[in-house]
């Protein structure tokens, strides 16, 4: 998948920008706030339906206008046909997403993540191992979406379920009303659950081997916590753990629980590596589920790299490079200087003045 051209209006600083993208390496340089970060997160946010800043929408608009509006021409593996897609968020509450797939408009964020996949690396992006389970659910949910199409469906069951269990459990429902939801509940949650097992035995090879490059002095291991004891059905866990559950108001375990464990040299990750062993850890995450998509459905990434520099010297960057440049994928990188060890090829894109061009 690539990016023919992009559009953007009124993101953050950015009042407006055309431009066309190279189809390899696009290099975004210019000082601090001149637009880099924000120019990925436009990107990020078409792709993704949400920024990586974790910024409310709102905050996301430029100073003084009502919306902004991003939109971009794909092709999707060297077809002949470009598709386009846009989304447009105002400031107005009652009116405040417009989405566009191919002309025909739409509600619905999921109908922007089906058109693009997008992988995003950045100076934060160390909290998916050091905070909490959140992030690596979503990261290993990132590939089950595209893998199996079957997964959004039971996952929008299961929080169905799952939400309708905790309203019941705070209402201090009675338990047969709590258990005949437990059913369908433990039903959805062993399926996916079993997506993402399925999932994980085809990443933990592919990301071992990027791992042999980028952090060959640590023996890593990776593991899966399904979110309720190993070996016991799920059903028998929630019913020998009701009275804990209407305390706490919520439904403990289950999928939703759900977590990635990676140790190296038998000691947790977070806890073992500097930052700038952690950020190459991450990028390898990031690159093998790249990876692994083109493997399984021939569907290529965009990978948005936002400053390249930070955490890494020069050795660990040119491990990034040179496996960015074997994956012949779409990478957007920024720097402060263009001086960078990319194909010759690469567009080197000014920000500032590709922001002061196209507004004036």
């Amino acid at each position: 998948m690539k990016l023919k051209r992009l559009l953007v209006q009124n993101y953050r600083n950015i009042p407006f920008l055309d431009f066309t993208p190279h189809d390899c390496f696009n290099v975004v340089y210019g000082k601090n706030g001149a637009g880099k970060t924000s120019l990925l997160e436009a990107i990020s946010y078409l792709g993704l339906g949400r920024s990586f800043r974790q910024a409310k929408y709102q905050s996301l608009i430029k100073d003084g206008q009502d919306f902004f509006s991003i939109s971009a021409d794909i092709n999707q593996n060297s077809s002949n046909f470009n598709e386009s897609v846009g989304i447009k968020r105002n400031r107005a509450r009652g009116q405040s997403l417009e989405i566009a797939i191919n002309g025909n408009r739409s509600n619905r964020l999921i109908d922007l993540i089906d058109k693009l996949s997008i992988q995003v690396i950045h100076p934060q992006g160390i909290d998916l191992i050091l905070e909490g389970p959140e992030l690596r659910r979503n990261y290993i949910d990132w590939g089950v979406y595209y893998s199996y199409p079957e997964f959004k469906e039971h996952w929008f069951r299961y929080k169905k379920f799952l939400a309708n269990r905790n309203t019941l459990l705070k209402d201090r429902a009675q338990s047969d009303t709590i258990q005949f939801w437990d059913e369908m509940l433990c039903e959805s949650s062993e399926i996916i659950t079993n997506f993402r097992e399925q999932y994980l035995e085809l990443l933990t090879r592919v990301l071992k081997e990027k791992l042999k490059v980028f952090l060959p002095q640590f023996d890593f291991e990776i593991s899966f916590s399904k979110g309720w004891e190993n070996g016991l059905p799920l059903r028998s866990v929630l019913d020998s753990n009701l009275e804990k559950d209407r305390i706490l108001g919520y439904t403990f375990y289950g999928c939703h629980r759900a977590d990635l464990k990676i140790k190296c040299n038998n000691f947790s990750a977070s806890e073992t590596l500097s930052r700038g062993q952690l950020k190459l850890l991450v990028c390898a995450m990031r690159l093998a589920q790249g990876s692994l998509l083109k493997q399984q459905i021939g569907k290529s990434c965009v990978y948005l790299i936002d400053d390249l520099s930070s955490e890494l010297d020069p050795i660990s960057r040119e491990i990034l490079l040179n496996d960015l440049k074997d994956c012949k994928s779409q990478v957007f990188l920024t720097n402060i200087s263009k001086d960078i060890q990319t194909p010759s090829d690469a567009l080197y894109i000014d920000i500032e003045k590709e922001i002061n061009g196209a507004v004036m």
